[in-house]
């Protein structure tokens, strides 16, 4: 047999339902009063649960920015002069006011219900005030990777070129004076290099706070899309404490090998291995592709960091791995 619920016990079931429900849920008259109003409702809105501070009563239009207010009340007798459901996510841009004036983003679905022979409107509101924030921080944190990324590409490797290109003349220069003054220009050219680099560092961490170990985890993280796949990367002692133009060139380092895996090696698979010792600070990134020419450009971007390395007292080299693919040992003293 069975049991039939008393309409009291199906009320209560009603009312359960739709205070457990996280969006905020209305039901709206034909002459725009709220009926009725959820508990998500009235804490959205900054309004009490019962009693004169509701919702109930109110007009609809109230939380509606003031603003917008006199276009709402034209909006809302058009849509009961022809109901029809409308779901969410429809594109629309929608602000709600808070009973303290604050305004916040919502989303909105609209669906015509007859109650007692009249039309009425339940309205579903959600705050999407978070979800926009994250959206925004996520869009901050790509175009400032993007910029990162265009300065170490387009303006950093130029003045590496430029750099190499002058101490490469030095020894042919016969006048002292003019050797002096192109010694001070790379040495310039070295410094605003330095900047730079800690601009990009800076610029590519969207979390001022963020170490340099997990800034090194976020930069395969992020080159995985381009790769295709993820290397599996492991350190190995502290390196969050190590110098900061010694990181500055980890990370340039990392990027660029990074980069070359992506660019030329047609691999499937890479290791990264960063070792921090009393001595020295090794990084060792190894992949299975097809390999590069043994010998870099004069003037690449390889070149550069290998004359880099050899100014903080280290090197850095790339050689073929065994059985296919290159295999790049950078080590710096500490």
């Amino acid at each position: 047999m069975i049991e039939h619920h008393s309409h009291t016990h199906d009320a209560e079931m009603a009312v359960r339902l739709l205070d457990g429900s996280p969006d905020g849920l209305l039901l709206v008259d034909v002459h725009g009063h709220i009926e009725l109003a959820n508990r998500s409702a009235s804490t959205m809105f900054g309004y009490e649960p019962t009693g004169p501070g509701s919702l109930i009563g109110r007009s609809v239009d109230d939380l509606v920015p003031d603003e917008q207010r006199h276009r709402h009340v034209g909006l809302r007798r058009r849509y009961d002069a022809d109901p029809q459901r409308r779901p969410m996510g429809t594109g629309l841009r929608l602000l709600a006011q808070h009973r303290g004036g604050d305004m916040f983003p919502v989303e909105i679905s609209l669906s015509p219900v007859a109650i007692e022979s009249e039309m009425h409107t339940v309205a579903m509101v959600r705050d999407v005030t978070e979800r926009q924030e994250t959206q925004t921080r996520l869009l901050l944190h790509e175009e400032r990777a993007r910029i990162a990324h265009d300065l170490h590409d387009l303006v950093l490797q130029r003045m590496f070129a430029a750099g190499l290109s002058l101490q490469s003349v030095t020894n042919l220069i016969d006048s002292p004076v003019a050797r002096d003054r192109v010694i001070a220009v790379i040495e310039e050219l070295d410094e605003t290099v330095s900047a730079v680099r800690a601009a990009i560092f800076s610029i590519g961490n969207h979390d001022a706070a963020q170490s340099l170990k997990s800034h090194l985890y976020n930069i395969v993280d992020d080159r995985s899309r381009d790769l295709g796949f993820t290397p599996d990367m492991t350190i190995v002692g502290p390196v969050d404490d190590v110098p900061d133009f010694v990181g500055d060139q980890l990370v340039a380092t990392l990027i660029e090998a990074l980069s070359n895996v992506a660019d030329h090696a047609d691999a499937s698979d890479a290791t990264i291995r960063i070792t921090r010792t009393a001595q020295a600070l090794d990084l060792v990134v190894r992949d299975n592709g097809r390999g590069i020419v043994t010998t870099p450009k004069a003037h690449g971007r390889m070149s550069s960091l290998m004359w880099h390395a050899a100014e903080l007292g280290g090197s850095c080299s790339v050689t073929p791995a065994e059985p296919s693919g290159i295999e790049l040992v950078w080590r710096v003293p500490i």
